[in-house]
């Protein structure tokens, strides 16, 4: 059935005359929701075979992974989508020996991880969870700067085809695992066991092999460009997982278990909306003459509607979260609501960094990232000690007030007509 709706969707798309970025914004979303059905099916049988704690075992796990893997989102990709026509080659040959050595490094950090998790948590099998994710790592390489071409050639529906169809092979093998009853495990291994599926889809959709003869580009340049990025990055999974080590560390286990419980049930249309928006835009505007002006366009004519969806889904969350996954989870209902409401901060600012970004203004994104993630952060931390609602209510109460402002600063920096753009070299 999920393959059916892919293609009638993809039918309805191709029959329909949209702007480049819509269409692309479009594909991409597409394929999150997609994959969002799987995590449905998987999300209703976890919350009922898996207790609080054990969603807190592996969102142990699942949190430390993402803090090490932010590690690979470290501005090379970006070099290559950004760079120019004359030296794409040479700046790929380059971003394929440094990503090897980064994957490398990043899977020692994760086994050594896991070996230190095993002796101070004994007996949970956290650590050989840990230790077993390094696996993924070492896959990566093979097929990292495909996927960096693919985004920079902006053919998005060949990326949402490979994401949509590892996102679903991933939440079945979860379901499977749970009745199994593989406890914590079945939401950890199919991370190992669909990395596969990326290679080779992201292999086939865009072939490329290093082109010694042209030679490489400087690494001290991409370096210039790229550690900002990763700094951004960096900051942003700090946003992300460090709230979920201060509620472990000051409510305990079970309370993480439901607030993991929130994001992995609750934010599938505005994760999906927000990562489908930033994919999109960042190549969107690397391609664009006058970068401002693609930006404000964008912004008023894509973002803000976007933004709607998010209160759609905050207002929802108080209906379905109940009746889809249990009334044992039913005082999580407006826990996901209220998170759903941070949705439109996380998207306009995500819309400034990738402007910044595009611009090679890469030192910028990073001082906006800074401000996110102290303003989300901060009110987290004081407020947790009241509980887990007023810390969540008060970090997006941060996160929205600061993100209006940066959002109507950048639109009066970019005020004037708006030009009828259209992309260099766009395709689906």
């Amino acid at each position: 059935m999920i393959k059916v709706l892919k293609r009638k969707a993809y039918e309805l798309a191709d029959r329909v005359s949209l702007p480049p970025l819509t269409r692309n914004v479009g594909w991409l979303t597409g394929a999150e929701l997609v994959s969002r059905l799987g995590r449905i099916l998987a999300a209703v049988i976890l919350a009922r075979q898996l207790d609080a704690a054990a969603f807190g075992i592996a969102a142990i796990a699942l949190t430390l992974f993402e803090l090490v893997r932010v590690f690979t989102e470290n501005g090379i990709g970006a070099a290559v989508i950004r760079a120019c026509d004359d030296t794409v080659e040479r700046v790929s040959n380059t971003a394929y020996k440094m990503m090897w050595i980064v994957c490398v490094g990043l899977a020692c950090i994760q086994i050594c991880a896991g070996l230190i998790i095993e002796q101070l948590v004994p007996g949970k099998q956290l650590g050989l969870m840990i230790a077993a994710l390094s696996l993924v790592f070492l896959i990566m390489p093979f097929g990292v700067v495909h996927a960096f071409r693919l985004i920079r050639e902006q053919r998005m529906k060949r990326l949402a085809a490979v994401n949509s169809s590892q996102a679903v092979a991933d939440h079945l093998l979860t379901a499977v695992l749970a009745l199994a009853g593989a406890g914590a495990w079945a939401i950890v291994l199919p991370k190992l066991l669909t990395a596969p599926i990326w290679l080779i889809g992201v292999c086939y959709d865009r072939p490329w092999n290093r082109d010694r003869a042209v030679g490489a580009a400087s690494t001290h340049e991409i370096l210039k460009f790229s550690l900002p990025v990763l700094g951004a990055e960096l900051l942003t999974v700090a946003r992300d997982q460090l709230d979920k080590v201060i509620v472990s560390l000051v409510l305990g286990v079970e309370a993480l278990g439901l607030y993991y419980f929130a994001f992995n049930a609750g934010l599938g249309v505005s994760t999906a909306l927000n990562r489908a928006f930033s994919n999109a835009l960042y190549p969107h505007l690397c391609a664009a003459s006058d970068k401002l002006k693609a930006y404000r366009k964008t912004v008023l004519t894509l973002g803000l509607p976007l933004c709607l969806a998010y209160f759609a889904q905050a207002a929802a969350a108080l209906l379905y979260v109940p009746i889809v996954f249990g009334e044992r989870w039913a005082s999580a209902a407006i826990l996901v609501s209220i998170l759903c409401l941070g949705g439109p901060a996380r998207l306009l600012i995500d819309g400034v960094r990738m402007y910044h970004r595009s611009a090679g203004a890469s030192s910028k994104e990073l001082i906006t990232t800074i401000g996110l993630a102290s303003i989300v952060l901060i009110p987290f931390s004081a407020a947790i000690g009241w509980g887990l609602m007023p810390a969540v209510i008060a970090s997006i109460c941060g996160a929205s007030l600061y993100a209006l402002v940066l959002t109507a600063a950048m639109l009066h920096r970019a005020k004037g007509p708006l030009p009828n753009m259209q992309l260099q070299g766009a395709s689906s």
